[in-house]
């Protein structure tokens, strides 16, 4: 009967052959490995990802202040809770607060001042974050906060009427 030791032995040799005969063995030419390699080499040249890079290095989508959007849209807001998403970022790299008078759009740039009004109440945001998707057929995404100054907590996607200021 074999010891412990000279299983785990002959488990590393036998490993340690499987690898070289790996390492060695020459690439075939086919597609996939084409494909494959070429994924590889382009995740090799881009730089590290996280909330740190992506704070500094995120350039906002410019726009003209005068531009779109204006007049009447369609809205939503996010930020469930409280406490939830406090560790998040925003596309522009701020830290999200699901109560600060904030806003995400898809084309207007980071920092854009937008008076949002509905019915007698109004609002000024800031577009911190980009959003929301396209499928869903709304324009805007306002914060937690500002939803519950436009009383839009109860219905969730409402109309409102959008100004830029900035």
């Amino acid at each position: 009967m074999k010891s412990y030791l000279e299983i785990i032995g002959a488990f590393i040799a036998v490993s340690a052959l499987a690898v070289a005969a790996v390492w060695v063995a020459p690439a075939k030419a086919d597609p996939l490995s084409d494909f494959l390699q070429a994924i590889f080499e382009q995740q090799a040249s881009l730089p590290p990802f996280n909330a740190h890079w992506r704070r500094i290095h995120v350039r906002p989508i410019e726009g003209p202040a005068g531009a779109a959007p204006a007049g009447s849209l369609l809205a939503s807001y996010y930020g469930g809770g409280a406490h939830e998403g406090l560790n998040a970022y925003t596309a522009c790299g701020a830290r999200f607060n699901p109560w600060a008078l904030t806003a995400a759009h898809r084309s207007l740039r980071c920092g854009a001042k937008l008076l949002v009004s509905r019915g007698a109440r109004a609002v000024v945001v800031t577009v911190n974050d980009r959003g929301p998707a396209a499928w869903t057929g709304r324009s805007l995404d306002i914060s937690r906060g500002a939803a519950m100054r436009l009383a839009m907590l109860e219905v969730g996607v409402a109309r409102v009427n959008v100004q830029v200021l900035q």
